[in-house]
């Protein structure tokens, strides 16, 4: 693995850890506070939130890594001045333009998801969206010179800011229902993203050596990108937002109670979704890392870059496979000690649809690691035009499927599964050189989590032990069952990672 994407990649994993440890931690109180139904009301705003952020500057950070790196391989400073101008003035533009209308419609976006209680939240969506936007331009900006550091340091402070202030806020104003607990739960979102932005520019002012003359045009190429990769990565977060539409009344239609359904879509996006989501951890971070690094590697028409991406592939699915088979093991446990208050058969669901949701993982790791490979090359377009075919794919799985009795919530799995799998295949297609993984490197790992499941559910059952212990005992024992049988891959992968890096003399203006 090339050493910047492999820094780059432990840096933002890191980073990314803590913020998933504060944001399940965030959601433990946060669901006490407000009630399983209460999140389910904050889920559907979260939902919203998420794709208009995305649809007005989801695709700035992606694009503006990936010019940023092009224009340093060719010393094209004050081009990268221009991108970064065209970048922030972009996402707060449009930013404003999505909070405002969110902010406007309020009253009738919260009639149409069947949860009157999140109106109030949506009057906020006006300062967070544009916010968010110029946040994610400038961590594009840091990424671009291959420094993950700016954005890791963010993120953390985003939480921490999220997760003090959220839940201060939330316990103070939920007394008064749980409209008003919502409201506050994004107050504090607000407040932490003030809080990244204004670390964010302190950083810009200290570090960065751009020429000072001052940019007087703004960057066509970039706003090009911009479009197609926005709608693309706005994809995904629409298709969740349908999702806040469909599910409930779909659920209702197979003859749940509107409280069981809002319940039941609570368990599987908060709850469920998130531990889900924290293999994901990986991939989005290696992918992060790598597309600026490919990118500047193929400006210099760098050859190397084909076997960095294959390494890269290969770490990548060494790390994922023990993640996911390991959630499924010790996710009954995990709810038990972190969810006391949910029911028996709400804990049946959840422990159901955490193990047939793990195959969506692996499938959305692939997926994203193709996607940033065509980002790479510049593929926005075609990107953008397999996220649409695959959510339209998962918009009509969970219509059908959530509607049918037996299957119900288990359809947004299947649905999960099925758009990940179109968009992967799509994207495999279309990059056209085979990237090669030896058959040894691929087969190995995935034999070693079975064998690591299997003897974890054999001690398990035999043991007798609290909930904590049977995590920790888990963790322990199929991280080392693991590690012995993988030892050849795992011994290469560190050598690879942390070894010795080649003396290099670099621009000073080329790093940050």
């Amino acid at each position: 693995m090339n050493k910047s994407i492999g820094k780059g990649s432990l840096v933002l994993i890191a980073s990314a850890l803590i913020c998933k440890l504060l944001g399940a931690f965030f959601r433990l109180p946060l669901t006490s506070i407000l009630g399983i139904e209460g999140i389910g009301v904050f889920q559907m705003v979260m939902s919203m939130y998420s794709f208009v952020l995305i649809l007005t500057s989801g695709g700035v950070a992606t694009a503006l890594s990936k010019h940023v790196s092009q224009a340093r391989a060719i010393g094209d400073y004050q081009k990268i001045k221009s991108l970064l101008k065209t970048a922030v003035l972009y996402s707060f533009i449009f930013g404003a333009l999505g909070g405002g209308i969110l902010c406007a419609f309020c009253r009738p976006i919260s009639m149409l998801q069947g949860a009157s209680s999140g109106c109030s939240a949506y009057l906020l969506m006006a300062l967070i969206i544009p916010l968010g936007g110029m946040i994610a331009a400038f961590r594009g900006f840091f990424q671009g010179y291959e420094n993950m550091f700016p954005t890791a340091m963010s993120q953390v402070l985003e939480q921490i800011f999220k997760f003090a202030l959220g839940l201060c806020f939330s316990f103070i104003l939920g007394k008064r229902g749980i409209q008003a607990g919502v409201f506050g739960a994004f107050l504090g979102i607000a407040t932490g993203e003030i809080v990244a932005l204004v670390f964010l520019y302190v950083c810009l002012k200290i570090k960065v050596k751009l020429p000072s003359e001052k940019s007087k045009s703004f960057s066509a190429v970039l706003l090009k990108s911009c479009v197609p990769l926005s709608f693309g990565a706005a994809v995904l977060p629409f298709v969740s937002a349908l999702d806040s539409f469909i599910v409930v009344s779909r659920l209702v239609a197979a003859g749940f109670s509107a409280q069981t359904a809002t319940a039941l879509f609570g368990l599987q996006t908060g709850v469920v979704g998130a531990i889900l989501n924290f293999p994901l951890i990986i991939s989005t971070s290696i992918c992060a890392a790598m597309l600026p690094a490919v990118s500047y590697m193929q400006a210099q028409f760098d050859e190397q870059r084909h076997q960095t991406i294959a390494k890269t592939l290969k770490i990548m699915w060494f790390v994922l496979l023990p993640l996911v088979s390991g959630i499924c093991c010790i996710c009954k446990p995990l709810y038990q000690l972190f969810y006391s208050s949910l029911s028996p058969q709400m804990l049946d669901y959840a422990v159901r649809l955490t193990c047939f949701g793990a195959a969506s993982v692996i499938v959305s790791a692939l997926m994203q690691f193709y996607i940033a490979l065509l980002q790479a090359k510049g593929k926005f377009g075609f990107c953008l035009t397999a996220y649409a075919v695959g959510g339209l794919l998962k918009v009509v799985c969970v219509y059908v499927l959530c509607g049918i009795e037996s299957i119900n919530i288990f359809g947004v799995v299947v649905g999960n599964i099925a758009l990940s799998a179109t968009v992967c295949v799509m994207a495999i297609i279309k990059n056209r050189r085979k990237i090669s993984m030896a058959f040894f490197d691929m087969a190995l790992p995935l034999l070693a989590s079975f064998a690591m499941a299997l003897s974890l559910s054999l001690f398990t059952s035999r043991l007798a032990m609290s909930n904590l212990m049977q995590i920790v005992f888990n963790i322990a024992v199929g991280g080392t069952v693991y590690a012995l049988l993988t030892y050849p891959i795992l011994s290469e992968i560190i050598c690879g990672v942390f070894g010795k890096a080649k003396a290099k003399t670099n621009n000073t203006n080329q790093s940050l």
